[in-house]
């Protein structure tokens, strides 16, 4: 009878073993770039996960990670104010084998190894690439093609993703969103960058950039003003050839088609 009751602890102890290293492997892929591999976080701008008392809250975790979750946030005395954004490609088992691994890193901050030093990013540069102005090292698109910011670029970009002007501000200033920008929590952007990641150097010139668009007053007044001007030339445009057509197409009268028959 001993032995049986063993066997189902001993089952569950190898269950819960196996999940802790699947969520290793699972927080490797979507945590680690922005948590940092020992989930050390980054002073200042993503708060650090191991130590944290609140990962010992599964259902927290599960919430955090696949729902997102915003500041102000306090972890170790220092307050966090960034966005994390959600991760609904992490379905609620594989959240779950994230939190289970967490757990296992509570009490070893102290231990984990100093973040690596941020790369320095050059804005010129960054703004460059943001504009398709200078291609990206692995071939992805530029950042226009999907995203605006306010007061670059005479069209002003796309309007696919998010406007980008306040994105320092929301997503944890320039380290947060070069770990971001290197491993995307974002699906059509993990998608669109699948095979073609961005460059540490890139994301920190694109990081650097958007942190000095996010200190600059946008002009409200000629914020998108190129972009409505070549708009309505466009339309006038399309409006005048139809009227042009229209004009020739339609029947003609008596007088017209005499002055036809005499200029013959």
């Amino acid at each position: 009878m001993k032995g049986k009751r063993f066997f189902p602890l001993a089952l569950l102890l190898a269950l819960s073993v196996a999940l802790a290293q699947d969520g290793k492997a699972l927080y490797g892929q979507y945590c680690a770039a922005c948590h940092g591999p020992e989930a050390q976080g980054i002073p200042g701008a993503i708060p650090p996960l191991a130590g944290n008392p609140r990962v010992q809250e599964e259902a927290y975790v599960v919430k955090a990670v696949r729902e997102g979750i915003s500041g102000p946030l306090e972890v170790g005395g220092v307050s966090y104010s960034g966005v994390m954004p959600p991760m609904p490609q992490v379905s609620e088992a594989q959240a779950r084998a994230i939190a289970q691994y967490l757990k296992g890193l509570s009490g070893a901050q102290a231990e984990a190894p100093a973040p690596a030093p941020q790369v320095q990013g050059d804005p010129a540069l960054g703004r460059a690439l943001y504009l398709g102005q200078k291609a990206l090292q692995n071939g992805g698109a530029p950042c226009q093609a999907c995203h605006t910011v306010a007061g670059v670029g005479f069209l002003g970009g796309g309007s696919l993703g998010r406007d980008l002007t306040d994105a320092a501000k929301r997503l944890g200033g320039e380290a947060g969103l070069s770990a971001l920008l290197q491993n995307p929590a974002f699906p059509v952007m993990r998608e669109a960058y699948k095979g073609r990641p961005l460059t540490e150097a890139e994301a920190a010139a694109l990081a650097a950039f958007l942190v000095q668009v996010s200190n600059e007053v946008p002009r409200p007044a000629s914020l998108y003003l190129g972009r409505y001007l070549v708009a309505g030339l466009v339309l006038l445009s399309i409006l005048l050839l139809y009227q042009a057509i229209l004009w020739q197409l339609r029947p003609k009268s008596l007088a017209e088609r005499i002055q036809s028959q005499l200029r013959r």
